[in-house]
């Protein structure tokens, strides 16, 4: 009895296996979508005088960016997007962009709290010192709520322009203490309504709210009609409380600035923390604002903030500053829900990595199911495989094969492989 073998056929033309090259591997390529960088390449009118992105290998967006014939070069995220402050013209030379990409962008949205004093320009000032790169933009209206924010064409344009790794969000400063139906009417709708904006147009977005801080003495002119905030306890206790429900409702981060305040208070620090309206903060009221702040955005140990006289606070108030948040803030930021965009820093934030806490940035997804590799024990895996059954083979028009060169294998869970083949 003869055993059956395969008719194997040798072909010697080295134009053949040209063309299969060329059919099986080149053909395949073009038919598949590439990436942004390589579309906006392929899609150039070829104009005169055009730009057109630079492109890495591997087809993404190349930090520097520049163009021709304007003599503009400029830094990149990697959507493309230009970070702002980057731009040089001609004869200012080239932005240093490796620099630029461990920037960190923050929309500061609120009022005359955050503008008191210059609390973002306090925050930067500190991050310099500590070597890390902030960009601060700010939308800050004197009095203005939320619901105002959401209505004006300058915050929401700002939000929108899609470059930034946390939007900070602060309510009107007696908004937060007034009655929970009043506060579920006039406040809770429009902090989710602004976080939803942030996210949807910030693919790494994690919202931050600014925790404030009861008056000084209570709100005397809500008093007679709401008793609960009658004292500096009542009210603070009542803003905190919100706070951290619009926190939890929108899965969202604090900067506990006005836990940091009550701490100081609570333990009878000569620091006096309000301007003379018994409101608004004093230098040093909005320089513990700006140490918490610094905790909440790199997540650091505010003990290696070293004085200078740059800061504009005594050395010694400096000192128990840095420790009031590290007990409050950096000791405690699971409380308060604080974490980097990037936890395992492999690149990729944790909003569209498949596996957040552990180093991927391939991003390897064997069994297809959005679960990066390293998130699942092997045995998982191999347990899981096992169970897909081979559905149909189809080539690149969809018709079903078993001979082409580029198979595309559907399999009963859904999934999809490609898989190249020489006969």
């Amino acid at each position: 009895m003869h055993q059956l073998r395969p008719n194997i056929i040798l072909h010697t033309n080295k134009d053949y296996y040209i063309k299969k090259i060329l059919v099986c591997f080149l053909f395949p390529l073009l038919m598949i979508s590439q990436t942004p960088c390589l579309d906006a390449v392929a899609n150039a009118s070829g104009l005169i005088g055009e730009f057109i992105p630079q492109c890495e290998d591997d087809g993404s967006y190349s930090p520097t960016q520049c163009w021709g014939s304007t003599g503009y070069c400029w830094c990149v995220d990697v959507n493309g997007v230009e970070i702002p402050g980057t731009s040089l013209g001609p004869g200012e030379g080239i932005p240093d962009c490796n620099e630029q990409q461990g920037t960190l962008s923050v929309l500061f949205i609120g009022n005359s709290y955050t503008s008191s004093n210059n609390l973002t320009n306090i925050i930067s000032n500190i991050a310099n010192l500590m070597g890390d790169e902030l960009y601060v933009e700010k939308s800050l209206i004197g009095g203005a709520t939320l619901q105002n924010h959401l209505n004006n064409n300058s915050t929401t344009e700002l939000i929108e322009s899609g470059i930034w790794n946390h939007v900070v969000l602060q309510e009107q400063s007696q908004y937060p203490s007034f009655p929970l139906w009043q506060v579920e009417q006039d406040v809770f709708p429009y902090a989710t309504q602004l976080n939803y904006l942030a996210n949807q147009y910030n693919a790494c977005n994690n919202t931050i709210f600014f925790m404030t801080w009861g008056r000084e003495n209570g709100d005397y002119n809500n008093c007679e009609n709401w008793p609960p905030v009658c004292t500096y306890e009542g009210m603070d206790d009542l803003i905190r409380e919100r706070y951290l429900t619009m926190a939890e409702q929108n899965s969202a981060s604090i900067s506990p600035v006005g836990a940091v305040w009550r701490y100081i208070r609570d333990f009878n620090y000569e620091i006096d923390l309000y301007n003379s309206d018994g409101s608004h903060p004093s230098y040093l009221g909005s320089y513990a604002a700006a140490v918490c702040f610094y905790t909440t955005l790199f997540q650091k140990n505010p003990l290696e903030i070293n004085w200078t006289y740059d800061l504009g606070v005594s050395e010694f108030n400096h000192e128990i500053i840095i420790q009031v948040v590290k007990d409050v803030v950096y000791d405690n930021l699971d409380e308060w829900s604080i974490q980097s965009n990037d936890i395992d820093s492999d690149g990729v934030c944790n909003n569209l990595d498949n596996c957040p806490e552990s180093f991927n940035p391939d991003q390897e997804d064997l069994n297809n199911n959005n679960v990066g590799d390293l998130c699942e024990e092997s045995s998982t895996i191999l347990e899981e495989l096992p169970k897909k059954r081979l559905a149909k083979v189809v080539d690149i028009f969809g018709r079903r094969t078993f001979n082409g060169c580029l198979q595309i294998r559907v399999y009963d869970d859904g999934s999809v492989k490609k898989v190249y083949t020489i006969n």
